[in-house]
């Protein structure tokens, strides 16, 4: 019982969902001249705080079609590779206009004015699908450039994708704030974080299993995939997205998705579903597979998403049907939508772009948590998945007596993401035996103070890299592991 509070906060260290934004009042000297405003000044090229204040708060209501101004005919660029169509925001906000608790602020100095692009996700483009479905927001970084006959163009660069412009021939760095307009998608989507409890005791999930792209596609950048643990959503993974886009190096090389699922399903059972969701995102965005970005994937998971990462890059065979079933699949009467379905769920095929998977405190081996008074406290709480329950009644009954004794309980709703977590279990003693396929790499981060994974369960045979930080079940949260991650998001490709 003395534990109790200890492992609470434990867990509410592990799936934390920090950031809040609050607007701000600005006080800025007056630099403008006698004869010229700051506004006309920004028109002119100036970059000076003035002028820039001035720049960003006229975009905000500014119509975003050729308009005139005080003399000066205006006009947006049209949109291309890195630069936002004028059309594609609902609204843009200075970044300036809100300071940010909860995330270290990053900014970077340079030419232009950094935007909050926010859009509203109305699933008007296909890929919106795939964005989260509580809003969209970019980094913008908005430039005025002066043309002849005082005309002037906007240009509203995406400033995950630009770094430098070229203007009077000369090259020149863009402000950024990377944090604020994140900030800004984190408040949209605080509501999810309680769906990290309540997926868990409820039968019916508020969302739905899915990936999240949180910056634009990009055909080039290697896929960098989180997943979260158990209780948990990808609201767990602010911080250490708000770090890495704060590294150039990480930044040009890696686009961040996230993939959201509720733990209350066994993990295999969850796994399942996010390899055929992961296959068809990526025939989407690249048809024909010639896109860079599809060559290689890596992927950062904690804890019970470990379990997830891990089933795309090992190549089980028939290790869990033997187990389970006592007959082959082909002697079974199914339908055609059940025959694919089984065979996906035990005879997968490991995904060879995975390139790499960090795992941060994963229970490869169970946790004996599951097995105290708390887990068994726990399980009476934790709802079974009826489409995972109902899926195998249905077999059954077209099929008595095809389920080994040990494996009885997948028909009779006792098997949940708690339970299947429990040392020894026989699923878990299989998936813990089976090694990483040739061609992917497995790095280990552990908490030396975790409640729920000792370091007997999170210890990775043929690991590439081992790393112990001085933190508990929230081991990703470390500074130390920060630094590791991006470390190992800096190597060479493992193959």
């Amino acid at each position: 019982m003395r534990h109790l509070p200890i492992i609470l906060l434990s867990l509410a260290v592990a799936t934390c969902a920090p950031a809040r934004l609050e607007r701000i009042t600005e006080k800025r000297p007056h630099h403008a001249t006698a004869s010229q405003s700051d506004l006309d000044r920004a028109f002119e090229g100036a970059t000076d705080p003035a002028a820039k204040h001035a720049l960003g708060d006229w975009l905000q209501s500014a119509p975003r079609s050729q308009s005139l101004l005080d003399g000066y005919t205006i006009h947006f660029h049209p949109g291309g590779n890195g630069i936002f169509a004028p059309t594609y925001f609902d609204r843009l906000e200075p970044t300036s206009h809100y300071k940010v608790t909860g995330l270290t602020p990053h900014q970077l100095e340079g030419i232009g004015v950094p935007l909050i692009g926010h859009r509203e996700n109305r699933h008007q483009q296909p890929v919106e699908r795939w964005y989260p479905p509580e809003a969209i927001t970019r980094a913008v970084t908005a430039v005025a450039v002066p043309g002849p006959g005082h005309t002037v163009e906007i240009r509203l660069y995406n400033r995950a994708k630009t770094e430098t412009i070229t203007l009077g021939g000369k090259p020149q760095p863009l402000a950024a704030d990377f944090t604020v307009p994140f900030a800004a998608l984190l408040e949209k989507a605080r509501p999810l974080a309680r769906s990290g409890i309540t997926a868990v005791i409820s039968r019916k999930s508020p969302r739905e299993a899915g990936f999240a792209l949180i910056e634009e596609y990009d055909p080039n950048r290697t896929p960098l995939i989180c997943i979260h643990g158990l209780f948990s959503t990808p609201l767990a993974w602010a911080e250490l997205t708000n770090e890495l886009w704060a590294d150039p190096a990480i930044r040009r090389r890696y686009q961040v998705w996230q993939y959201l699922y509720p733990t209350n399903s066994p993990a295999l059972y969850s796994a399942r579903i996010m390899r055929g969701q992961l296959d068809e995102l990526r025939k989407f965005l690249d048809p024909d597979g010639h896109d860079p970005a599809m060559q290689r994937t890596v992927v950062i998971a904690h804890s019970n998403g470990g379990l997830l990462a891990k089933s795309l890059a090992v190549d089980p065979r028939n290790a869990f049907w033997d187990a389970v079933f006592t007959r082959p699949l082909s002697s079974l009467n199914l339908t055609r939508s059940e025959h694919k379905t089984l065979d996906e769920a035990f005879y997968w095929k490991p995904r060879t772009h995975v390139d790499r998977i960090i795992f941060c405190s994963v229970p490869f081996r169970g946790s004996n948590w599951a097995n105290s008074w708390i887990g068994k406290l726990g399980q009476r709480f934790v709802a079974p998945d009826d489409k995972f329950q109902d899926f195998f009644r249905q077999i059954e009954k077209k099929n008595p007596g095809m389920l080994q004794p040990a494996y009885q309980s997948l028909t009779q709703g006792k098997i949940t993401s708690v339970v299947a977590l429990t040392p020894k279990g026989r699923s878990m003693e299989i998936f813990d035996r089976l090694p990483l396929v040739p061609g992917t790499k497995g790095h280990v981060i552990t908490g030396s103070h975790d409640l729920f994974v000792p370091p007997s369960s999170s210890s990775l045979p043929g690991a590439e890299s081992s790393l112990q930080v001085p933190a508990g079940h929230g081991s990703f949260h470390n500074p130390q592991a920060i630094a590791e991650i991006k470390r190992i998001l800096l190597l060479p490709p493992a193959h």
